[in-house]
Formats: structure tokens, sequence, C-alpha cells
């Protein structure tokens, strides 16, 4: 029997395209490059986004085209790996669909609809509308949330997530914007965006090894890092949007929210296990930012909503601590584990879905017996959260079994 030549991917790894092989491109390093051991163009792709984040201030401006065409033909189901006979739709069609559901479903998840309406929702959307780079990352966090919630088609949606993001990035790397009153807003929904949906990708369609998993998180925190970049920078420029009163009660929430005490251990035992002064300094920034959501957790509100707060933490760490969570220091994989307490808290949620317990668990079975005593409040919030009945309710509910795990 003749074969079937191999039609050949545009947006295939580099290494893939020279071998003349089809390309895995659902993943940040494709299958084939992952198994010999080869360097990976996809690899580094969201790692040149996160500096592309944070460098933005310091960039000047440049005069290059805005649009970078989104892919002009839907794959068939073996492209895709689909493993069903469900052909995808006409490219203009999926968009009109992915559009939809951000508009009529994920902005209500997101809590959009809380905190824009009238005018001012109508200058977010023409702010979506007037940047192509973010509105092809705002169809792909539409793809991606589409891959959860339908199973039957997870594989269909989940590779127009991939394309539509790198795409996304293509057109904001291509740009290299100085961050201006014009800008401001986009560029910040884009970096929300873009580190949302690699948190999401990591946390549920995570790896099969911890160690695998925790290099992809320390990647997502990276993300985060560019969120925290822009904000700060073009913090005077963001009040002036349709976001500055969100902006300002979310912050205020997160700083008053009634204290509590479920890190003083922690910082007890940071405070006088780790001699390095830079790197305990480093932990109690961490510590006391996860204090601060713990904090404003007994008491959300419509600025501050459970998904967004969860999502804060990752934005207000120490750089340093990403580091020092990519080296395995056994303090920061603690950190690490309380920081978990909240996903497990909020598994229902579909950008966490059941990654709290998984974090948990492995840390546990990471650090074993002699680190007991550090991970006494985590796994207390485990054994309490696993045996109630109401949490078992809510782990079989529709919106939780819709989920992804491992």
């Amino acid at each position: 029997m003749a074969r079937k030549p191999h039609k050949k991917s545009r947006l295939g790894c580099v290494e893939c395209k020279r071998r003349h092989i089809k390309c895995d491109e659902g993943r940040p390093t494709c299958g084939n490059c992952n198994i010999s051991r080869r360097a990976c163009s996809y690899a580094s792709m969201i790692s040149e986004a996160h500096i592309i984040l944070e460098q933005f201030p310091r960039n000047s401006r440049s005069a290059g085209k805005a649009d970078k065409q989104r892919p002009s033909d839907s794959p068939t189901p073996s492209q895709a790996g689909s493993g069903s006979d469900i052909d995808s739709p006409p490219v203009n069609a999926l968009h009109l669909e992915l559009f939809h559901h951000f508009v009529q479903d994920l902005s209500v998840s997101l809590g959009l609809d809380r905190i824009v309406s009238g005018n001012r929702a109508i200058g977010l959307m023409g702010s979506m509308l007037a940047a192509p780079y973010l509105m092809d990352q705002i169809l792909a966090f539409s793809a991606l949330h589409l891959s959860i919630l339908r199973r039957d088609q997870q594989k269909h949606y989940k590779y127009h997530a991939d394309q539509l993001q790198t795409h996304a990035i293509s057109a904001l790397n291509s740009l290299k914007l100085e961050v201006n009153p014009e800008n401001c807003l986009p560029l910040f929904i884009f970096a929300s965006c873009l580190a949302n949906h690699t948190l999401c990708e990591k946390l549920v369609f995570r790896a099969d090894s911890f160690d695998d998993f925790l290099d992809d998180f320390v990647q997502s925190l990276h993300l985060h890092r560019g969120i925290r970049a822009i904000t700060s920078q073009s913090w005077h420029f963001l009040l002036e949007t349709p976001l500055k009163d969100t902006l300002r009660k979310s912050g205020q929430a997160l700083d008053d929210g009634p204290p509590g005490d479920e890190c003083l251990e922690l910082l007890s035992l940071v405070d006088t296990t780790v001699s390095d002064p830079a790197t305990r300094d480093t932990y109690r920034q961490a510590i006391e930012s996860l204090q601060k959501t713990l904090n404003a957790n007994r008491v959300l509100s419509p600025e501050l909503s459970a998904m967004s707060l969860v999502i804060s933490w990752p934005v207000m760490i120490p750089p340093e601590y990403s580091d020092r969570l990519a080296e395995r220091r056994p303090e920061a994989l603690v950190i690490l584990a309380y920081y978990a307490t909240l996903l497990h808290m909020h598994s229902t949620i579909w950008l966490f879905g059941d990654s709290g317990e998984y974090i948990l668990r492995s840390v546990n079975a990471y650090l074993g017996n002699a680190w007991e005593h550090w991970l006494r409040w985590p796994n207390e919030v485990l054994r309490i959260y696993s045996a109630s009945p109401q949490a078992s309710e809510m782990r079989t509910s529709a919106d939780l079994t819709s989920t992804p795990g491992a």
C-alpha cells in the first residue's frame, strides 16, 4: 500500500519540520522532541513571551503591523489528534463560536459581568477588538475552557487553543510595544489572560511526573511576573481605564481582609531555620502574600471573586521565590503546599480542578516524614475537605466532573 503523503504543519516546531515528521503541537515541548531529547522551538515560546511582557515598559515603540492573520483552515480530526469523527467547523464559524462563548459564559466565570457594565463594558470590548493579539488570546482562552467543558471534543478545542495562543504570542512579539494610555488596557488583559491560560494548562492538563509539573508551574509563575511588571509600571494609565474601580477595590480587599493565623507557624519555622537573610526574606514575602489571600478568602466580594483571589498570589510573590521552587528547596515546596490549600478549597472552579489535592499529596510524598510538622496545617485542610460530605458532593458535581485530571 502506498504511503499517504505527510501534510506539513504550518505551525509545527522547527525540529519536526526539518525531519519531515508530524509535530505534536499540543504541548509546550512536542512529543517527538521530548522523546529524542532535541531542542524544541515550542519549549522556548512561552519563555520568550514572559520576557517580552516584563520588558514592555522598557521597549521602544515600533511601527510594525499589528494584525497577525489567524489560522485560515481547521485541522481534520486526524490532524488535531481528536480521535473522533467530529469535523472541525470552518474557521470563521469557529471564531464566532469562541467569541460568543467568551461573552456569554466565560466572562461570567471570570467575573467580568460583575465588574464592568454599560459604557465601561463597551470600552473594554473596544480595547479587545482593537488589539488582534488580545483577540487571538481571548479566543484561545475560550477554546481552552470549552476543551474542559466538552470532553468528547476536548482534543479538538485544545488544538485550537494552542494554535490561537501561538498566533497571539507571535503577533505580540512582532510589535515591540511601549506601554501608553492607549494600549495599557489590552496589554494588561492579554498578560492576565495568557498567564491564567498557562496556569490552567499546568494545573489541569498537568505533566505525568511531579518534577515535570514543578518545572511547568515555575514557567507559569514567570508569566504572572509579566502581569506584575505591566501593572506596577503603568498603574497611572490603568486607573484611567474601565477597570479602574476593580483594580482599586481588589487591592483594598486583599489588604482589608480579617487577619488570620494560618501561616503564623510557617513564618516561625522559616525565621528559626532559614539562615540566609535574602532567602528568608523571599520566603516571608511569599508567605505574607499568601496570608493576605487567605484573609480575603473569608470575605469574598464581587470585586474579588474566588478565581481572581486564587490567581492573585502568583502575581504578588517575589521573583526569587520561583527560583527557589525551581531548585526544589523544601521550604519553597512547603509554601507551595500552603497555596495548594486555596486551590483545593476552590476545586470546583474549572481553572484549578483537582490540582490542589494533587500538589498537597505530591509535596508530602516528595519531602517525606521529616517535613511532616511543616505541613501540619495543609494536611489538616486536606483531611477536613476530603472528609466533608459537602466537599464530597462538590467533587461529584457536574462542573467538577467535566474537568479532566492528570
